[in-house]
């Protein structure tokens, strides 16, 4: 029987949820980019940042209703072009969270 206990290893992560602190993210590069289209770039810049700012803050007020798996793959997708985002992360996060729930409810008869 060593699949079903191999299964369990490998899909017992996805249920955990997210410990420790959320990681820092360098932000200002995302930013510098989204400023770069702005008409007013340091006013973009700043309002960016901010927004920024915010998002972490929402992400670590939630932090412990994300699973592990869910954190994995956000934090793998907001880092994998160079500009990082805790705005991107938040939208990730959430739909990946949210998306569970759903998943879980019965599908309402047609």
């Amino acid at each position: 029987m060593p699949f079903p206990l191999t299964a369990l290893a490998i899909g017992a992560h996805l249920l955990l949820v997210a410990e420790g602190p959320v990681p820092t993210l360098d932000t200002a590069p995302s930013c510098r980019a989204a400023a770069e289209f702005g008409a007013q770039s340091k006013t973009t810049f700043d309002q960016c940042m901010n927004d920024e700012k915010s998002a972490l803050a929402a992400i670590e007020k939630e932090w412990k209703t994300f699973s592990t798996g869910s954190v994995d793959s956000c934090l793998s997708e907001t880092r994998s072009d160079g500009t990082p985002s805790y705005v991107e992360l938040q939208e990730c996060l959430e739909l990946a969270r949210d998306s569970k729930k759903y998943q879980n409810q019965p599908q309402p008869k047609i």
